[in-house]
């Protein structure tokens, strides 16, 4: 938008897309695409506000409409501590909250606003509308990488049977990554927990980087296994299941449940050096975790379960 160094105009998107500012409705979610390019939304277009204010006022009665997404370059608020990459008119931010908290208090249905600009992964709600700054896909991003600061994208899915108080909006945060690493115990005995540990290092574009991540919130951990690792938060289902290990995805304990060796795999998007047709594939480790049989246990009475399988 930008040309040398001052500001240009956005004629020729406008030529390819039309008006850099619409709504549309899609399986039952309305969404509304802002133009933020001059930092604010009354600069970039006025009319844009009253287009968002009936946007809402119309999907509060209209059955067809479960809930709105609303999507902005810039984000109401930046996480970084510096302030600077967020919308720049604080009124019109506090317009645009009451005008989505307004909305889902009276209609029940879900309202999120999502934006990027300040490239730190982060998500924060108020009066239950969850705002999303979303990452930079390859430009070097912002805030440390163990609270945000990594490329990726992210990847939304909705439940239109949901109201406002229930998940109606999930979201899938995926890092780019060179190569990843899983810290897990070798062996493990029957009761005892660990804390699985990990992460991945990114590249600086294409080319080989230093970027190391936690493999940790707010980045998604595509955890997997052998198919007698459990993954989840019920021991006693897993139990009986026959599990031999349970994983919770969201403090990262492995808990062992009986005898046997389980596989505990990780995956993430890839973004290595494009060599042949595997580079594409994502990056992915694995460990094998030992769970020796107490001592009395009734020998034969549940196979052990082979790494690799499922």
């Amino acid at each position: 938008y930008g040309t040398g160094g001052s500001e240009g105009t956005l004629d020729a998107w406008i030529a390819e897309f039309g008006r850099p500012y619409r709504t549309f409705d899609h399986k039952g979610t309305r969404f509304v695409l802002l133009n933020s390019a001059l930092g604010t939304l009354r600069s970039s277009g006025f009319d844009q506000l009253p287009m968002l204010e009936l946007a809402l006022e119309n999907a509060r009665d209209d059955r067809a409409i479960r809930n709105v997404v609303v999507f902005a370059h810039h984000p109401v608020d930046d996480p970084d501590e510096k302030k600077a990459s967020q919308l720049g008119d604080r009124r019109e931010v506090a317009l645009i909250k009451k005008l989505l908290a307004d909305f889902r208090t009276d209609s029940g249905k879900g309202a999120a606003m999502i934006g990027s600009h300040a490239q730190i992964v982060d998500t924060h709600r108020e009066e239950g509308i969850p705002f999303q700054v979303l990452p930079s896909s390859g430009k070097a991003p912002y805030g440390t990488p163990d609270r945000g600061g990594f490329t990726g994208y992210v990847r939304w899915s909705l439940d239109r049977d949901a109201g406002a108080s229930d998940q109606w909006l999930t979201a899938d945060v995926r890092a780019f990554a060179q190569s990843l690493a899983l810290d897990a115990p070798e062996r493990l005995e029957v009761g005892d927990s660990a804390t699985l540990s990990g992460s991945i290092v990114q590249p600086s574009g294409v080319l080989p980087g230093t970027r190391v991540v936690p493999l940790a919130y707010p980045m998604s951990v595509h955890w997997s296994g052998s198919r007698c690792l459990a993954i989840g938060d019920d021991e006693e289902a897993a139990r009986r299941a026959g599990n031999v290990a349970i994983l919770d995805p969201v403090t990262r304990k492995l808990t062992a449940l009986r005898g046997g060796t389980v596989e505990i795999r990780v995956t993430s998007e890839s973004m290595r050096e494009l060599t042949n047709p595997a580079s594409l594939e994502p990056v992915a480790v694995s460990r094998a975790v030992r769970v020796p049989s107490p001592q009395g246990a009734e020998p034969g009475a549940r196979p052990p379960c082979a790494v690799g399988a499922g």
